[in-house]
């Protein structure tokens, strides 16, 4: 059983065949009362407390992460969906009785509604990040269609279905296929039958939706961002934060940096600045063992890695590595917001302040965090520029992946994007 049908598990193949089913039970659902919040909130309080940690780990285990992060990943996880920080981030994101009547003027008045039936599409670089959007669809009384993503080791599956378990009154809000993106027949039957759908992924995954989906269907895209690290000096503990960021989430999030940026117009003090960050990331790598890589993504890295060695010929690049402790630090002396190859590879270059706004302009659009190391004097013009050119968060090295509750993604409140506002005159 590989997916979930109105709360049940079931195959996948008998999920397919049963879509004119699912259309007929979404025409009886959406007319019934609105979920209330409150048993979605105890439902996910209840959850986190009957969850298996052992069990857990031990299957984040076999898809080949280490222990330390995956019991990281989890005190998070489950600290952010205990009652109070529930409460916290329904209270921010949505105010205070989102979903009662509110007079705003004269006999009208107004309430949030939910969006009605959202298709998330699951992304894979987060494990539990489809369960977690599926969760925040139901904190807004919609009905979720998740789209499992490949590659997640059936995290979401069973979080869902516990949901269900410990609260049946879920069961009709929750429906779960585990289909591949290539099958634009199924995915085109499905799309008919939402109000809006949520896209975790990269461009060419929110592209693909895009085509597919008719304009009245509303597309929630969290896609693809890029986040920065951002130097006026070298101050040593913000390069060991730095390093953290690096080493304990293999720059697989959003908000993790595959870029720093050091203000200097000396190769040497850059060198020099790259090194000591090598040392940071080195001292670490004991304590922090890197998680198992994927034939492709080694050669990605091993291909990178190559090509900074032939530039190295021409003093256009430089290459600082550990194969034993399976990191790089890639220096480039012109300074470009580039990918890095990921999984402990980071990019370091120059910059002069006067070529920061326009360099970072040109990415629009993508970018999310800044890890920030710069004296207070500083702090005021550096901030004008980054969220000038669209950056979004701004954190001190080390915290670069750390968030609160209710904090916006991407800019935005998440929930106030699963619903819409209605209205009415009353006499």
């Amino acid at each position: 059983m590989n997916s979930i049908f109105r709360g049940e598990p079931i195959t996948k193949e008998a999920f397919i065949s049963r879509i004119d089913e699912f259309k007929m039970n979404l025409a009886i659902d959406l007319r019934q009362e609105k979920l209330d919040q409150e048993i979605v909130i105890n439902a996910i309080a209840n959850l986190v407390m009957v969850i298996d940690r052992d069990e857990l780990i031990n299957k984040l285990t076999d898809i080949g992460l280490p222990k330390w992060a995956i019991k990281d990943y989890i005190d998070v996880f489950i600290s952010s969906l205990t009652r109070e920080e529930l409460y916290i981030k329904m209270s921010r994101e949505l105010g205070e009785e989102p979903f009662n009547w509110n007079t705003v003027t004269g006999h009208i008045e107004e309430k949030m509604a939910p969006l009605g039936v959202i298709m998330h599409i699951g992304a894979g670089n987060a494990l539990g990040l489809s369960a977690f959007s599926v969760l925040e669809g139901l904190l807004t009384g919609n009905i979720n269609l998740l789209k499992l993503p490949e590659y997640e080791g059936g995290i979401s599956l069973e979080i869902l279905l516990k949901l269900v378990e410990i609260e049946p009154r879920l069961k009709p809000y929750i429906y779960v296929l585990d289909v591949s993106s290539k099958n634009e027949t199924v995915i085109k039957q499905l799309i008919e039958c939402v109000d809006a759908i949520a896209v975790w992924g990269s461009d060419e995954a929110v592209t693909a939706i895009r085509q597919m989906t008719p304009p009245t269907i509303s597309i929630i895209e969290w896609g693809h961002r890029m986040s920065f690290s951002y130097f006026t000096d070298t101050k040593i503990n913000d390069l060991v934060g730095l390093a953290k960021d690096i080493v304990t989430t293999d720059q697989l999030y959003c908000s993790s940096p595959q870029c720093v940026f050091f203000e200097t117009d000396c190769k040497e003090d850059l060198i020099q600045f790259a090194s000591t960050l090598s040392d940071c990331i080195d001292e670490l790598t004991e304590q922090y063992p890197s998680s198992d890589r994927t034939m492709d993504v080694q050669s990605q890295i091993t291909w990178t890695h190559e090509l900074i060695k032939m530039e190295e010929l021409l003093n256009e690049k430089k290459l600082i590595s550990n194969n034993i402790s399976q990191y790089s630090v890639m220096v480039d002396y012109e300074p470009k917001l580039i990918p890095s190859p990921l999984f402990r590879n980071i990019w370091v270059m120059p910059i002069e302040r006067d070529q920061l706004f326009n360099l970072l302009r040109r990415n629009k659009g993508h970018l999310q965090t800044v890890g920030l190391s710069c004296e207070c004097a500083d702090l005021d013009e550096l901030s004008t520029i980054f969220y000038a050119a669209g950056v979004n968060r701004i954190m001190p090295c080390g915290e670069m992946s750390l968030n609160y509750s209710g904090e916006p993604h991407d800019g935005i409140y998440a929930l106030r994007r699963y619903v819409r506002i209605v209205n009415r005159k009353i006499k």
